[in-house]
């Protein structure tokens, strides 16, 4: 059975719940099966929120609670600090540098991704979160399993609204996927 397991984690306003929902829809127009648990606290904005999703091609359903995650996504560093716990010893991280001072922690891949800068060079630091999503999906298909820009791309036009965020969306996607890429091919090469 081809399975990934992903944590996103940050606070209220981030749009970690919107990493969910794009993941969730891209992995459906893949013909992958999917399971989504949002979790958040009563705090409007800047309160602990976080988001489980398990991409999975078996036809049984498999539970989004673990504790053996594949990949964390953390936007900021309280989000890593309460999240950390459910990350498997040989995980990929991916951090929003620009919230989360650099660090490392052994036996992790670690990646890092400026991604409020990159997001707002390119037009709105609300798309900060799809910047973490596109190298979230690199790195589901280049680790586990195949995982396309376009499914992403189709994730981002079910979930946003608005003309304007998808397109600004779509590049920060882009970006994301492309920094994690020349990422990891760095990584390679100095091994």
């Amino acid at each position: 059975m081809e399975k990934v397991r992903i944590i996103v984690g940050g606070s209220g306003g981030q749009g970690i719940l919107t990493v969910g929902k794009v993941l969730s829809y891209a992995s459906i127009r893949q013909n992958m099966n999917v399971s989504c648990l949002p979790s958040y606290g009563a705090e409007m904005r800047g309160g602990y929120v976080y988001c489980t999703i398990v991409i999975y091609s078996a036809e049984d359903i498999v539970s989004p609670v673990s504790t053996e995650i594949d990949i964390g996504v953390f936007m900021d560093a309280n989000s890593y600090r309460m999240l950390r716990g459910y990350l498997k010893k040989d995980a990929f991280v991916i951090f929003n540098s620009s919230l989360v001072k650099k660090f490392t922690h052994p036996g992790r891949k670690i990646i890092e991704i400026e991604a409020s800068e990159i997001a707002e060079r390119l037009g709105s630091i609300k798309t900060a979160n799809m910047v973490a999503t596109g190298a979230t999906g690199y790195i589901i298909d280049h680790f586990f399993f195949p995982f396309t820009m376009k499914s992403l791309n189709y994730g981002i036009e079910q979930v946003l609204l608005s003309k304007e965020l998808v397109d600004m969306s779509k590049k920060s996607l882009e970006a994301g996927w492309n920094i994690a890429k020349d990422g990891t091919e760095r990584d390679r090469k100095d091994k």
